[in-house]
């Protein structure tokens, strides 16, 4: 068997080890580093390899989903528990005496996280871009510019 073969079989049996570094984030250098390969055999496998490319883009899909989904609950405002500590006092009679007894106490309150208007700006530039860009004219802007620039190189003669 060759060293090809070798690297073939190593990455196509670790094609759900890939996918799960890949949705937490990891890059191909530490994904090769893992397999215990070069990150030059990988990138070259990856660019042959129809499964390796497949695996790689589930993985990315389901990391963006995720990212997708907490900008867009960070949009629109959340509830969440949250464990805060809280000094309980106890009277207890010792000995005739009356002990004040302190502990600590850890409960569960629920609160409440507000939307946020950056996070809203952001999902409504990407996913409604015609009507939320930042300049809707810039384009127009830049386009007009352009020719008005080649206009003038045009209009200047070159001795």
């Amino acid at each position: 068997m060759s060293r090809k073969d070798s690297f073939e079989e190593l990455i196509n049996s670790s094609l759900d080890k890939i996918e799960s570094m890949v949705e937490r984030g990891c890059t191909d250098k530490e994904i090769a580093s893992e397999l215990g390969i070069g990150y030059s055999t990988f990138r070259k496998y990856k660019a042959e390899s129809v499964a390796l490319k497949g695996v790689i883009a589930t993985g990315k899909d389901k990391l963006n989903q995720e990212v997708e989904k907490g900008v867009f609950k960070k949009a629109t405002g959340f509830h969440y528990y949250e464990e805060v500590p809280t000094k309980v006092k106890e009277e207890k009679v010792v000995d005739g005496q009356i002990v004040v007894e302190e502990k600590v106490v850890i409960s569960k309150v629920k609160k409440y996280s507000h939307p946020d208007v950056n996070a809203q700006k952001f999902w409504l530039q990407n996913k409604k871009k015609a009507n939320w860009k930042n300049d809707p004219h810039k384009i127009d802007i830049d386009k007009k510019s352009l020719k008005l620039k080649e206009r003038e190189i045009d209009s200047k003669v070159i001795i």
